[in-house]
């Protein structure tokens, strides 16, 4: 159970995020912020740590996020955020985690290349590829689609050169990377 304390200026955005909250079974609205262990504020906390060390989810238009992070919140969210953005943000503020907008995420993230591939894998390849994701030998492999093991063997070759991968679990990786493999 998070219990969660509210500190907003209108008693209707008050209410509003008491009828989110008092919907969701894990979390409990306290009246008391020491009981409290979310802050739900419609400004940023003034204290370099939170609001007493409890983690704060701010709901503000106009404050930048790494202000307000730097001000002690976990979690900046605009004031319109969907009811489950709240929730989703309250949980990770109490698990220790800081949120932001997605837009103010880019300067706090490594530019990575994008993997692409030049050639695309076969239907049959793909089967192949969800199964060696699953840990398939390809005996296991063969056993599975109906087919020889040397055949399991040359799709496994095949998906490893179209992925620039140098073993099975770096050619899982890489397709999960690129949406090829579903986890």
């Amino acid at each position: 159970m998070i219990r969660v304390h509210i500190e907003t200026a209108s008693p209707v955005t008050r209410a509003g995020l008491e009828a989110i909250l008092s919907g969701h079974p894990e979390i409990e609205v306290v009246n008391v912020a020491p009981e409290a262990d979310v802050l739900v504020r419609e400004d940023v906390p003034e204290l370099s740590n939170g609001a007493g060390g409890i983690p704060v989810v701010v709901l503000a238009d106009e404050t930048p996020s790494m202000e307000a992070l730097r001000s002690g919140a976990r979690a900046v969210l605009p004031p319109d955020a969907a009811p489950q953005q709240i929730i989703a943000a309250i949980y990770a503020a109490a698990a220790g985690l800081a949120v932001v907008p997605v837009d103010d995420s880019a300067p706090l993230l490594p530019s990575a290349p994008v993997e692409q591939i030049t050639e695309p894998l076969t239907p049959r390849e793909m089967d192949v590829l969800e199964m060696l994701a699953e840990g398939m030998s390809n005996k296991a492999i063969a056993h599975g689609l109906s087919i020889s093991e040397h055949t399991a063997k040359f799709h496994v070759n095949s998906i490893l050169a179209k992925l620039h991968a140098g073993t099975r679990t770096e050619a899982v990786m890489r397709g999960i990377r690129l949406g090829l493999v579903k986890i």
